[in-house]
C-alpha cells in the first residue's frame, strides 16, 4: 500500500471513529425527592400534597422520582435506571411506577436480580418450602429497564416511594 493509500485508509479510520463518538447516547439521571403531606378537611376528605424533602423524621413518606435523559447524540437502546434503596427507609411495594417498563429488584445490593415484586423461599415450620413475597425490608435496589429506543433529547420518569424507619 503506498502512502497515500495509508493516508486515505487512516482518514477514514478517523473519520469513522469521529462518527461513532458523533452519535454516542448519554443517559443522565436526575432524582428529586419530596415528602408526601396528608391532610383531612373538615369532611373527612383526604388530600395529598407533595414537598421538597428537606426536613423528614421517622413515619414520613418520601416520594422518589427518577428522570432519564438522554443527553447524548445517538439514540439510547434499552436503557437502565438503577437506584438503591435509602439506608434507615422501607419501600413502599405497591407504589413503585412501572409505566410499562420492566422492573427489577435486588435484595443483595444488586448482586442479583428478578423481577418485580420481589419474591423468597422460605421454610415452613413442617420443613416444607414455599416462595411468598418478599418482605417490603428486604429490598436494596430498584432498576428499571425502559424497553426500546430513547432518542436524543428525550426523557423518561420512574418514581417509588419510601417510609423513613
Amino acid at each position: 500500500m503506498n502512502s497515500t493509500a495509508r493516508v486515505a485508509v487512516l482518514a477514514m479510520s478517523v473519520g469513522l471513529q469521529a462518527a461513532a463518538l458523533a452519535n454516542t447516547p448519554t443517559v443522565e439521571v436526575a432524582v428529586s425527592a419530596h415528602k408526601e403531606i396528608v391532610t383531612t378537611d373538615s369532611a373527612g376528605k383526604k388530600a395529598v400534597k407533595l414537598v421538597p424533602a428537606t426536613q423528614a423524621a421517622a413515619g414520613d413518606t418520601i416520594v422518589y422520582t427518577l428522570r432519564a435523559k438522554n443527553a447524548g447524540t445517538g439514540t439510547a437502546v434499552d436503557p437502565r435506571i438503577e437506584d438503591p434503596i435509602p439506608a434507615g427507609t422501607v419501600l413502599v411495594v405497591d407504589s413503585v411506577k412501572k409505566d410499562g417498563y420492566r422492573v427489577e429488584a435486588s435484595l443483595d445490593n444488586g448482586s442479583t436480580w428478578q423481577a418485580f415484586p420481589a419474591s423468597v423461599t422460605r421454610t415452613t415450620a413442617a420443613g416444607q418450602t414455599e416462595t411468598v413475597p418478599a418482605p417490603a425490608e428486604s429490598y436494596t435496589t430498584l432498576r428499571w429497564v425502559l424497553d426500546g429506543p430513547m432518542a436524543p433529547g428525550d426523557g423518561k420518569d420512574v418514581s417509588f416511594k419510601v417510609r423513613i424507619r
